[in-house]
C-alpha cells in the first residue's frame, strides 16, 4: 500500500510534518523525489535528515540534480546514514531516455539487497557503451542544460508576465498555475494542441483546483511555438 501525502496548499513544497506523521510500524520504504516532480522544489537539508534518522529505508530521487549542480548531491548521507540510498538516471539531461539506464548508490549491504531483486543480464552491453561515452564526455551534458535553463527563465518571465504563476523549478520542466484564468487543465491542453500543435503535461488537479500544467523546454523552434501560444492565448 503506498500513502501519498500531498504538497502545501500555496508553496507546493514538501509537508514535511504530515509525511513523517504517516510513518508508522507498517512503513518499509520512504520515497523523496529532490527536485520534487511536478513542483520542482528541492527539500530543507534539515528536514531530509528528519527521516534519515527514523532507520527505515529512505530512497532520494535524484532525477534531476543535473540541471541545478550548485545544489549538491545528497550521497555523502549514506555514510552517515546506511538506511539510504539514492536512484539517478540518465533519462534526463543526459537525454537517454531510450536506453533506460541508471544506477543506484548505497551501502554494500544495501546494494546487495537490490541485487536480489534484479534479473540477471539486467543492463544490455550497448546500453552500457552508450552511458560510459556520455559520463565521459560532461561538457556536452553542460551544454544542454545551458540550454534548458536559459529557456526556463525565459518561459518564467515571460508567464509571470501575463499574470499566471509559474512555479521555479529546478529540473527540465516548469509547473503553470493557470487557476485564476478560470480556465481548466483540458481547456488549456486542447488548445496548445489546436492553435501550435504543442502537448503540454496533464496535471491533474492540486487541493481541489484545476488549470495546473508543465512544460518542458525543447528546441529553439518549439519553445518559440509554445512562447506564442501562451501571449495569444492568455494575453
Amino acid at each position: 500500500k503506498v500513502v501519498q501525502i500531498p504538497l502545501r496548499e500555496g508553496d507546493l513544497q514538501y509537508d514535511v510534518e504530515g509525511m513523517l506523521g504517516a510513518i508508522n510500524e507498517k512503513t518499509k520504504l520512504i520515497l523523496i523525489i529532490n527536485p520534487n516532480n511536478p513542483s520542482g522544489v528541492f527539500i530543507d537539508d534539515a528536514d531530509l535528515k528528519r527521516f534519515c534518522e527514523t532507520g527505515i529505508p529512505l530512497c532520494i530521487d535524484e532525477a534531476y540534480r543535473d540541471y541545478h549542480p550548485e545544489f549538491s548531491s545528497k550521497a555523502p548521507l549514506i555514510k552517515e546514514y546506511p538506511n539510504v540510498f539514492l536512484s539517478v538516471t540518465l533519462s534526463k539531461a543526459h537525454g537517454f531516455a531510450g536506453i533506460r539506464f541508471g544506477y543506484v548508490l548505497g551501502t554494500e549491504e544495501m546494494i546487495n539487497a537490490f541485487n536480489t531483486m534484479f534479473l540477471p543480464w539486467n543492463v544490455n552491453l550497448m546500453s552500457m557503451a552508450a552511458a560510459e561515452a556520455i559520463l565521459d564526455n560532461p561538457e556536452e551534458i553542460q551544454e544542454k542544460v545551458k540550454h534548458n535553463n536559459n529557456w526556463m527563465d525565459t518561459f518564467y518571465s515571460e508567464l509571470k508576465k501575463l499574470g499566471l504563476n509559474p512555479f521555479k523549478a529546478h529540473g527540465n520542466y516548469m509547473l503553470v498555475d493557470a487557476t485564476m484564468t478560470g480556465k481548466t487543465t483540458s481547456e488549456i491542453l486542447q488548445a496548445a494542441l489546436e492553435m501550435e500543435k504543442i502537448y503540454l503535461k496533464r496535471i491533474g488537479e492540486i487541493h481541489g483546483k484545476t488549470g495546473y500544467f508543465r512544460v518542458t523546454p525543447g528546441l529553439d523552434e518549439e519553445n518559440e511555438r509554445f512562447m506564442r501560444f501562451i501571449n495569444n492565448y492568455f494575453g
